[in-house]
């Protein structure tokens, strides 16, 4: 059966690298790629000998595909040519392995390879497998015996480190880019699409990688959530998978990072996508899928809180923008991520020490729209929850569900087959 018309369908599935074990003699360190069934592999060479500098031919990729067979008699090479006398009979030694490559991060002395060692499927779109990561481990680039007397403080920025808990909420997939919208990676030529920088958090940990190695071993790690709910509708099995992107710019704790940055990226931005498909494929050109997204983040101004006050701290705005920057320059990003129309919802309490980021909230986007065309504008809609919850004659989901139903007309959501027969909301 041919192909529906205006359909589009997941990218394939590619040989991705999935296994990884790493090998070490006193001057190298080998990384051996390989994909699930162990039928196509890869060889990364790391320099140990210059363990400060990461500059090629540090990081050494060949570029050559090999079999099983192949880079099993590669390696046995290694070993043979390794068991000299300068290295005292010392061959090509199995250190570790892995599922996956984070990054190279280094400290005071030398480099570290940061891998993830433990991994633990959570959904599956079209047959692209996603996976929250379970554990991870560090290992030393550089020989530790080159280095007799190493920096006092190398033990101290390692254990700092060491207690950023990578196995709390962070993904990856080795052939789903996370980091893109369904809409995106459906797209009809998908490999022009970059990813999205602000949903990598790996992102500086591969900068000495990327541009030197092939791109299968580049894996990118995104923060959030990801949970995928098997459901029957009508007795039809159906996939509902809920996809939570943390940005990584303007990121931090409550209180500590509010408002927006000079570049209008906002704090605690997270985009929260809910992808519906058909359960019983999993075949990436066959099946329907549904998507609809929406983005949550802090006011976009400059504006903190004053950690001094133990109880409800007060709000001070720090600097006052007559043009609206910060909250002109996030919209704009918006609008090229998501195009228009954009439907504002502010949930900032009423008459509170809140009230003031409503004020300039409000104000803003009064502002922006006097420069956008009418089919741009930003519609503003400002809801106490609080109040509203306190209101026993208000009913909460009904308030709720009219600026749901508003929005979702507006602005439709994405649908990979063709033209739907009917938009039209039941009212039940």
């Amino acid at each position: 059966m041919g192909q529906e018309p205006n359909r589009v369908t997941l990218r394939p599935v590619p040989a991705a690298l999935q296994r990884f074990a790493i090998y070490e003699t006193k001057t190298k360190l080998y990384i051996v790629g390989s994909t699930n069934d162990g039928t196509s592999c890869r060889l990364l060479k790391i320099d140990r000998a210059h363990p400060t500098m990461l500059e090629a031919p540090l990081v050494e990729d060949d570029d050559a595909e090999y079999s099983d067979a192949q880079i099993k008699e590669v390696l046995l090479m290694l070993d043979d040519g390794n068991k000299s006398t300068a290295n005292k009979g010392q061959g090509l030694v199995q250190v570790a392995s892995a599922f996956g490559i984070v990054g190279l991060v280094r400290f005071l002395e030398g480099y570290y390879l940061i891998l993830i060692t433990k991994r633990k499927l959570v959904a599956n779109i079209g047959g692209h497998m996603i996976y929250k990561i379970e554990d991870t481990s560090l290992y030393p680039v550089s020989n530790p015996s080159s280095n007799p007397a190493p920096h006092p403080c190398e033990s101290k920025y390692l254990k700092i480190f060491q207690n950023v808990d990578l196995s709390s909420n962070f993904y990856f997939s080795y052939s789903y880019d996370l980091t893109l919208s369904l809409q995106c990676q459906m797209r009809s030529n998908p490999n022009h699409t970059p990813s999205c920088t602000k949903f990598i958090w790996n992102n500086y940990l591969l900068q000495d990688l990327k541009g030197r190695v092939n791109d299968r071993w580049i894996l990118h790690i995104t923060h959030g959530f990801i949970g995928q709910y098997n459901i029957s509708v009508f007795g039809r099995p159906i996939y509902m998978t809920l996809i939570g992107r943390r940005s990584k710019e303007f990121a931090g704790t409550r209180f500590l990072k509010r408002g927006s940055n000079d570049e209008g990226h906002v704090a605690n931005e997270v985009e929260t996508e809910q992808v519906v498909h058909d359960a019983s494929t999993t075949i990436h050109d066959s099946g329907r899928y549904t998507s609809f997204l929406q983005l949550r983040g802090s006011v976009p101004s400059f504006w903190s809180q004053d950690l001094s006050q133990v109880i409800k701290p007060g709000i001070t705005i720090d600097r006052a923008s007559p043009f609206s920057t910060p909250a002109a320059l996030h919209f704009a990003s918006c609008l090229k991520r998501f195009g228009a129309p954009i439907t504002c919802l502010n949930l900032v309490k009423k008459n509170s020490k809140e009230s003031p980021l409503s004020v300039e909230l409000e104000a803003s986007i009064a502002y922006l729209n006097q420069f956008l065309p009418p089919e741009y504008h930003i519609r503003y809609i400002h809801r106490d929850m609080s109040h509203i919850f306190r209101d026993t004659s208000m009913d909460v989901m009904c308030i709720l569900e009219s600026v749901v139903e508003h929005s979702f007309k507006a602005t439709g959501f994405f649908h990979n087959g063709p033209e739907l027969y009917c938009h039209k909301l039941q009212p039940n």
